[in-house]
């Protein structure tokens, strides 16, 4: 609240209208202003469209660069942020994401190991599946195997009737052909 007491500073004036009460939006408005003050509101009087682009490019690459510092402040600081707010304000702690327990390295080095026997327990577990199948597809060989050796056992017994049953062929007969004679030539 200014005071209506004389003005601080010798020799200086001081306007009437400082000192009352006056309708905001009434000053805002620009024809209003052009008429009561008498003086002419033309286009030199705000900034150029550049200048407006430049001001509001300046405002969204400060922004953009608040937000990126800010990000990584808390990557770098977070955690002990977290534990600041715990602290300062318990009753706003639920707010804040769990907190992550640090492992030991004797902890992260059983854990690690046990990641590596667990991966060998499925590396087992496969080969063990795929020498049962091997053991089943043996199987299936074999099987495979005796009935084709009873077939041919089959196949021989029957060849061996066939031959018993047929009659035996007349014993091939020696074929002679004509003798030629040769007629004898007298001697000359």
């Amino acid at each position: 609240m200014v005071s209506s007491a004389a003005p601080l500073v010798p020799g200086e004036q001081s306007d009437e209208r400082a000192y009352f009460a006056y309708d905001l939006d009434e000053e805002r408005d620009l024809s209003k202003q052009t008429v009561e003050r008498g003086y002419r509101h033309d286009a030199m009087s705000r900034p150029s469209i550049g200048t407006r682009i430049f001001r509001s490019l300046a405002r969204f690459a400060a922004v953009v660069l608040i937000g990126v510092g800010l990000t990584l402040a808390w990557q770098s600081y977070g955690e002990r942020a977290n534990e600041f707010a715990r602290t300062s304000v318990p009753s706003l702690a639920w707010l804040l994401p769990a907190e992550n327990v640090k492992k030991s390295p004797e902890a992260t080095a059983s854990s690690e190991l046990m990641q590596q026997i667990r991966l060998i327990a499925v590396d087992v577990a496969i080969a063990r599946r795929n020498f049962g199948q091997l053991a089943a597809t043996q199987q299936q060989i074999a099987a495979a195997q005796d009935q084709i050796s009873r077939n041919i056992a089959a196949l021989q017994e029957a060849a061996q009737e066939t031959r018993a049953q047929a009659p035996s062929p007349p014993a091939p007969r020696a074929i002679h052909p004509p003798a030629r004679i040769i007629p004898q030539v007298a001697p000359r």
